[in-house]
C-alpha cells in the first residue's frame, strides 16, 4: 500500500499517516498463538513509531479450557460461529452468546480504545485467510484426551449452530476436517455485495471428489475470479511445514451471470518484493496465455464449469491439458473401475476412522491400496495390500444387502478415474 501510494506521490507523512489508519483503525487479525500475533504487530508497525499498540485490532482467542470456567472449552477463533452477530439463530430460542474472552496481547492503559473479536470481524469487506488443513481427531494435541475430546465436541456443536441457520451448509462442512469451518465462518462475515475472501487452500480440496459440495457451494455464492498454483518443483507450498501443493484463491460477490474464473499457473514462485512487482505487473497486462518474463500461463474457465464444482485447470500446468481431462472425465464412453468390472482401490482417512483391517476371506470386505511403498507399487495397475471391514457392522444387514454393508457400498461408489502424476512432490 505505501508503495504504490509513493508511486502516486504521497509525501513521507502522508504514507505514515496511511500506515497508521490501515494499523489502527483497518486491519484485524485472529489467532491462537500470541507469538504470531506478536510477530503481525512488529510486522504492520515497522518504519512507524507513533502507531500505538494497544489500539492494533488484534486478538487472541480462546482455546481449551477457560481459565474461569475449565469445564467450558473454547475452539479458538471457530467460536464466533456461535455468535448470533456472525449467524443468526432462525426459529431457536434465544438464549444468548456464550461470551467470547478474547485478550490482546501487551497490557493495557487507560486510554486503550479496544473492540472485540465479534465486532473485529463483523461485516469484514476482506477476508484473508489461511484456514487450518487438520483434522478434527488431532485438534488440541497439546491437552489431555478429555479436552481433546471436548474440543471436537465443541466444533461439532458450533457446526450444527451454523447449519441450524444454514441449511445449505449440511453438505459444505466436512466432518473429518475443520477448514471448511473457517471457510463457513469467512462466508458469514463477508456477507456484503462487495466484499472480497482471498485463502490459501490444499490444491487436491479443488479437484477432490469429496470437496464437490464445497466448491459448487462456494461457486453459488461467490464469483471464483481467480485460482493461483505454482508448479514449480520444490515451490509447490505456499505455507511453512507442509509439502503439499497448495493454490491461492480470490473470490467476490458477484450477481449471475458470472463471468470466467481466471487460473495463473505459475513456473516458479517471485523471491523478493521486486519480483512480486514485476509478476503484478506481467499479470495486469496478460489477458490470457503465456505471462511475459517466464512466469507461466494464464487460462479461463467457463463460470458453468466452476457452478458444477469442476475446478481442475489449478492441477494442470496448461488449460488445453485441463480441458482434454474435461472431455475424458465426461465422456459416456469412460467406464468407472465397478462397471468395468475393476475392484476399487481406496485410501483415505475415512478407512482409519470408521473402518477395521481384515482379510479377503472376512465377510464384506473390500480391497484397499494402503501402503505407498515400492513393493505395493509394482505397476500402474497397482496391487491391494489389505482389506477392510466397517468397525460398527451388523451381520443380518450384510446378508439383507446381498453380502456387502450399505456404508461400504457408498464409498466403494465414488473412485472413478485414475490419475498419475509427475514431477510433483504432494503427499496427497
Amino acid at each position: 500500500m505505501k508503495r504504490r501510494a509513493a508511486a502516486q506521490g504521497a509525501t513521507a507523512i502522508q504514507l505514515a499517516e496511511l500506515q497508521k489508519t490501515a494499523v489502527e483503525d483497518t486491519l484485524k487479525g485472529l489467532d491462537i498463538n500470541p507469538v504470531s500475533l506478536q510477530l503481525a504487530a512488529a510486522q504492520l508497525t515497522a518504519g512507524n513509531h507513533d502507531i500505538r499498540y494497544r489500539k492494533m485490532g488484534l486478538h487472541r482467542m480462546p482455546y481449551g479450557p477457560q481459565p474461569d470456567n475449565p469445564s467450558r472449552v473454547a475452539a479458538g477463533t471457530l467460536e464466533l460461529l456461535g455468535q448470533q452477530a456472525i449467524v443468526p439463530r432462525r426459529g431457536a430460542m434465544n438464549l444468548g452468546d456464550d461470551k467470547i474472552q478474547s485478550q490482546t496481547i501487551w497490557p493495557q492503559g487507560d486510554d486503550a480504545e479496544l473492540e472485540d473479536a465479534v465486532h473485529a470481524v463483523k461485516d469484514a469487506r476482506i477476508v484473508i485467510m489461511n484456514p487450518p488443513f487438520t483434522e478434527r481427531t488431532k485438534m488440541g494435541q497439546k491437552f489431555p484426551k478429555s479436552i481433546q475430546q471436548a474440543l471436537r465436541q465443541r466444533a461439532d456443536d458450533l457446526e450444527q449452530a451454523m447449519v441450524n441457520s444454514d441449511q445449505e451448509m449440511l453438505d459444505f462442512v466436512n466432518k473429518r476436517a475443520i477448514r471448511s469451518l473457517f471457510v463457513s465462518l469467512a462466508d458469514k462475515c463477508a456477507w456484503q455485495e462487495n466484499s472480497i475472501l482471498t485463502m490459501i487452500n490444499p490444491t487436491i480440496a479443488l479437484t477432490a471428489p469429496s470437496g464437490v459440495s464445497e466448491r459448487r457451494l462456494l461457486a453459488q455464492r461467490w464469483h471464483i475470479h481467480t485460482v493461483l498454483t505454482c508448479h514449480q518443483p520444490g515451490q509447490i507450498n505456499l505455507s511453512q511445514h507442509t509439502n503439499i501443493n497448495e493454490s491461492i484463491i480470490v473470490a467476490a460477490r458477484h450477481s449471475d451471470p458470472k463471468p470466467p474464473t481466471r487460473f495463473i499457473n505459475l513456473d516458479r514462485l517471485p523471491t523478493d518484493d521486486s519480483e512480486v512487482d514485476n509478476l503484478h505487473h506481467c499479470l495486469v497486462n496478460c489477458a490470457s496465455g503465456s505471462i511475459a518474463n517466464g512466469w507461466g500461463e494464464v487460462s479461463h474457465w467457463a463460470a458453468e464449469r466452476m457452478d458444477a464444482g469442476d475446478w481442475t485447470p489449478a492441477i494442470w500446468r496448461s488449460a488445453e491439458l485441463a480441458a482434454a481431462a474435461a472431455r475424458f472425465a465426461n465422456d459416456s464412453a469412460m467406464q468407472t473401475m465397478q462397471v468395468a468390472g475393476l475392484s476399487p482401490q481406496l485410501i483415505g482417512p475415512d478407512l482409519t476412522i470408521n473402518y477395521e483391517p481384515a482379510t479377503a476371506e472376512t465377510p464384506g470386505s473390500f480391497p484397499v491400496l494402503y501402503s505407498k511403498s515400492t513393493d505395493g507399487q509394482t505397476r500402474i495397475q497397482s496391487q491391494p495390500d489389505e482389506y477392510r471391514v466397517p468397525k460398527n457392522r451388523d451381520e443380518s444387514i450384510r446378508q439383507a444387502n446381498g453380502g456387502t454393508y450399505p456404508a461400504a457400498d457408498k464409498i466403494l461408489a465414488k473412485p472413478g478415474h485414475f490419475l498419475i502424476t509427475a514431477g510433483h512432490d504432494s503427499s496427497a
